[in-house]
């Protein structure tokens, strides 16, 4: 019996050292698993620091352009303030040669006689003018062979064409 009991003393023993070793190779195993999960969490911080650092810049640049399309689109609302003031006075302009227009067209019957009159003293003096003209061009006695005494004397023959009369104003009768 004692034998069994040295012998059951020699398992135990061995059965403590056996665990012990197990215990040990377990506690190295999550150290090493400890070290590792250390290294990846300060990779993944490192990853994380670099995403951040990017993300504050396109947040950075994304601030720049949104001032940016700010200004322009006030530009912008400028140009269109402008053209729009362009629109009225080209309106303006219209209006106000429509109506310099229908004066001139439709005068006042005390001014369409002396237009008559002026048109018809136009009319006279453009006429002597270019007959004074013509004659001065025949006493110098020009050579019409040449190209250039042809144009010349199609120049010289040219008249401008007549005046339109206006009609004549409506007397009033009372």
């Amino acid at each position: 019996m004692e034998i069994l009991l040295y012998a059951s003393a020699a398992i135990a023993a061995l059965s403590l050292l056996l665990i012990a070793i197990f215990v040990i190779k377990a506690v190295k195993s999550v150290n090493k698993t400890k070290d590792e999960v250390a290294e990846s969490i300060k990779d993944l911080q490192s990853r994380l620091n670099g995403v951040t650092s990017q993300a504050n810049e396109l947040l950075a640049s994304t601030n720049r352009i949104t001032e940016d399309a700010e200004r322009k689109l006030q530009s912008l609302n400028s140009v269109a303030k402008t053209a729009e003031k362009l629109e009225e006075s080209t309106n303006h302009l219209n209006r106000s040669f429509q109506a310099l227009a229908d004066q001139i067209g439709n005068p006042d019957p005390k001014y369409k006689d002396l237009m008559q009159k002026a048109n018809t003293v136009t009319g006279i003096a453009a006429s002597i003018f270019y007959r004074a003209k013509r004659e001065r061009a025949k006493q110098t006695d020009f050579d019409f062979s040449t190209p250039k005494s042809r144009r010349n004397q199609q120049q010289v023959e040219l008249l401008p064409a007549p005046q339109k009369r206006l009609p004549e104003p409506k007397r009033k009768t009372n």
